[in-house]
């Protein structure tokens, strides 16, 4: 039983517990504690003083009523019944009565998760509501539970405080891997105007390998523009083992994902006797030749310096990535430019593309296993989707060399519509190989909110179904998702028993009290905006992919306008549309934000939220007044108020951006920002060129379009 007649025992509480037998009247807590612990490890006991000190609990000394004691007990001390075997490990019991608290657990991961529970609890009592007394019985059905966080904008300028944060709101829903982005690459997006590519570690005796980024954007708070130029700061100031030990300290283990053949540029561009070859022997720029001594002797050597650098206490996982190997644009100075990671050099063509792909993947999970790692992660797409890989030939070969039940495939689809025929668990369950599922919780926020609870909904189910074994989804960090983390952490806990996507949100918006009512409306409103048409045709960073069928750089926003006004639609309509609901969603965040009462991570989502609408704001704004002088322009009908119009406009979008730069988690804001500033760039350019034909130096098909 996890609820009573009225609602859940503990409102805000993700994910509920599985059992919960009430024993009678009601809690009598208070939040200053003494905490006493029985066989709790040193660095465990440590996190448990975190993660109380987080919910407004104070640990002090000399408290004699008000108490909580931890126990870690042997295994045969507990009734498993109903425990799936793989996930006893995370069982733990809880009782409250009276001003007594009890925990108890076979192991240190048990202790932490009542730990969090009893936070969860903690933060009800400061809201206000009673607490019965009862005794609580849990466990997950999914043994891992987490998030991968890409390298990408963001990330790269998260510093060692961003990602214990991180590490704490996943933890706080009982996740317990985080994964991150080590190496990647994505050619043909030149959101920076050449490849864009991340490397978060130094690799050792190759200080060649870096990667720098460089961004302008004008910012409101400073009302100046930036120019920065800087390496990801995990780079810069290698601390990415101390968020593994950070991490353990909650009952987190990090997982590296290191890109391994695809999405791979940055590395064959520096080195290129690593780089696929063509026929004649040229570098393509793209990939690895996967079958030369010199590429797996690197690779050892890198992937080697991350276990040894940073998991001194031993590797539990090593996700090798091997997703997307297809033909990518390399070259920084020709963005038409194709490269192929398929390597052509004689020691390549001795065998098949699939041949020398098994043969590869067979070699770095013995080569990864032979160095501690206990299980290798790879993405599922290579194999099911865009090669006849995963056959019964290959799987053989992982048996007889002992690996199949070594690797764990991650199956990965993040559509809200429906599932992919060839993205599914069984599919790998059939051969043998274990499988995690990645839904989408949160990605593009450089560019957009973008809504992917369906996806997880519908991922989680299948997975759920089809036996995975665990949940990682792709994404970005970023609070104003905190409910689709939430959403996925309920199902891989509690599976379908903690309730469907609409049932989950609503118990998430409970954590805002009184105002979960105003949460609810104006989450609705952002997702209904995020989905306009319209709009979506709007967004700077679609316009920065390159290809060798388009030119490059793309015309924004020109390209973005001609879309508009080809449509067969009432384009003003829906622009005016997704400005008046961002508005609203905008305005119901900002009263959530300044309520006493909506605890620190909740109030975090609220803003970064609130940014979210006011980015639409700006956005729908922008693209209204666009249309509107484009459409004056071609029927002659263009006033002399347009160019004032112009600064008006501009002065508009400066305070939306302003209010996202002030809201939006700090990581984040230069990227987006650097969109919504190519406006402003416009702007000043379209202004002139108005001043120009209204002066008659002009004619009206000679205004510029593009910046």
């Amino acid at each position: 039983m996890t609820a009573n007649d009225t609602g859940p025992v503990i409102s805000g509480l993700l994910p509920e517990p599985k059992r919960i037998e009430f024993t009678g009247g009601d809690s009598e807590l208070a939040h200053d504690v003494r905490l006493v612990t029985s066989n709790v490890l040193p660095m465990q006991r440590k996190g448990m003083r975190g993660i109380l000190t987080s919910a407004g609990v104070r640990v002090v000394a000399n408290k004699k009523k008000y108490v909580i004691e931890a126990k870690v007990e042997p295994p045969e001390e507990f009734d498993f019944a109903g425990v799936p075997e793989e996930c006893r490990s995370e069982y733990y019991e809880l009782e409250v009565q009276g001003a007594m608290i009890f925990i108890r657990a076979s192991t240190q991961e048990g202790v932490l998760w009542g730990t969090q529970t009893l936070a969860a609890i903690f933060k009800a009592v400061t809201r206000g509501e009673v607490v019965p007394n009862m005794i609580i019985k849990d466990w997950p059905v999914m043994s891992d539970r987490g998030i991968f966080v890409e390298c990408k904008w963001g990330p790269d300028r998260m510093d060692l405080m961003d990602w214990s944060l991180v590490v704490d709101r996943i933890a706080s829903l009982k996740m317990n891997r985080l994964g991150i982005g080590v190496y990647g690459c994505w050619g043909n997006c030149r959101f920076e105007g050449k490849p864009t590519e991340f490397l978060m570690v130094p690799v050792p005796e190759h200080e060649e390998l870096v990667n720098e980024q460089t961004l302008k954007w004008y910012s409101p708070r400073h009302k100046a523009w930036q120019d920065e130029t800087y390496k990801p700061f995990m780079y810069e100031r290698d601390f990415f083992g101390d968020v593994v030990q950070y991490a353990s300290e909650k009952g987190v283990k990090v997982v590296p994902f290191v890109n391994s053949l695809g999405h791979n540029t940055l590395i064959p561009r520096i080195l290129p006797e690593l780089s696929a070859k063509t026929a004649d022997g040229e570098p393509t720029g793209v990939g690895y030749s996967i079958a030369a001594p010199q590429t797996r002797e690197f690779i050892e050597a890198f992937y080697s310096s991350i276990i040894e650098r940073y998991y001194p206490e031993g590797i539990d996982l090593f996700h090798i990535q091997m997703d997307e190997v297809w033909p990518d644009y390399p070259d920084p100075d020709d963005p038409k430019k194709v490269g192929s990671p398929w390597c052509e050099a004689p020691e390549s063509k001795k065998q098949t593309n699939e041949e020398n792909l098994q043969d590869y993947i067979l070699w770095l999970v013995k080569m990864l296993t032979d160095k501690g790692v206990g299980k290798v992660v790879m993405w599922n797409d290579q194999l099911t989707r865009h090669m006849d890989v995963l056959g019964g030939e290959f799987v053989k070969k992982l048996e007889d060399a002992g690996l199949k039940d070594r690797v764990i495939l991650h199956w990965w689809w993040y559509s809200n519509d429906a599932l992919n025929d060839q993205t599914h668990v069984a599919l790998g369950k059939k051969a043998g190989i274990e499988g995690w599922v990645a839904p989408m919780t949160c990605y593009f926020n450089w560019m957009r909110y973008d809504f992917r609870r369906k996806n997880i909904e519908m991922m989680m189910k299948m997975g759920l179904e089809e036996g995975a074994r665990g949940t990682v989804s792709y994404s970005v960090h970023d609070p104003a998702f905190s409910d689709h983390e939430a959403l996925m952490a309920v199902y891989a806990w509690s599976g379908e028993e903690g309730g469907d996507m609409d049932e989950i949100e609503a118990k998430y918006a409970s954590r805002f009290g009184e105002q979960a009512s105003d949460f609810l409306s104006a989450i609705d409103d952002l997702i209904a905006v995020s989905g306009s048409p319209a709009l979506g045709l709007c967004y700077h960073y679609t316009y920065t992919y390159c290809n060798k069928d388009v030119d490059f750089p793309r015309a924004y926003p020109g390209e973005a306008l001609d879309k508009l006004l080809a449509r067969d639609a009432d384009t003003l309509g829906e622009l005016a549309a997704a400005k008046e609901q961002a508005t609203s969603a905008r305005t119901t965040f900002a009263k959530l934000v300044a309520a006493e009462e909506v605890a620190d991570d909740e109030k975090a989502a609220a803003k970064s939220l609130m940014a979210d609408g006011a980015r639409i704001e700006a956005i729908a704004t922008a693209f209204a007044f666009f249309v509107t002088i484009k459409n004056a322009l071609a029927d002659g009908s263009l006033e002399k108020a347009a160019t004032q119009a112009c600064a008006d406009v501009r002065a508009e979008i400066v305070e939306h951006m302003e209010l996202f730069e002030l809201n939006k988690p700090d990581w984040v804001v230069p990227a987006s920002l650097q969109s919504l500033s190519v406006l402003l760039t416009f702007l000043d350019q379209l202004k002139s060129d108005l001043k120009a034909v209204l002066a008659g130096k002009k004619n009206a098909d000679e205004v510029r379009w593009t910046v």
